[in-house]
């Protein structure tokens, strides 16, 4: 069973830097991502419901590249690790392939910036 966490507007959901390796899913709300460079916050994603976020750092053993803050109250679904969101994806197959869709989305955005 998934971990719904609310969030209240403008509470700060991981800050970058942090370690943690969670994935959110947005059930309702909005939430900004962003980065901070020369002591500026630079805007990186607003994140709607039904998308999710935090998903880079679930592969990896980097720290957090981005902050991610409520921009309204918010209602999260979370997954704490890699092992839950598999047994999640094993019992909702539809949710591999809208996920896998929003993935090639954004690497297709990323890789048009550079």
């Amino acid at each position: 069973m998934l971990l719904v966490k609310k969030v209240k507007a403008g509470a700060l959901i991981f800050k970058e830097g942090d370690f943690d390796k969670a994935m959110y899913i947005v059930i309702e709300g909005r939430v900004q991502l962003y980065s901070t460079r020369n002591n500026r916050d630079a805007d990186l994603a607003i994140i709607q419901k039904h998308n999710f976020f935090g998903d880079i750092e679930m592969f990896g053993k980097k720290p957090r590249c981005m902050s991610a803050k409520a921009i309204t109250d918010c209602k999260l679904a979370v997954f704490k690790n890699r092992i839950q969101l598999e047994q999640f994806i094993a019992q909702n197959p539809s949710f591999t392939g809208r996920t896998l869709r929003m993935m090639g989305e954004r690497l297709a955005t990323t890789t048009n910036l550079l």
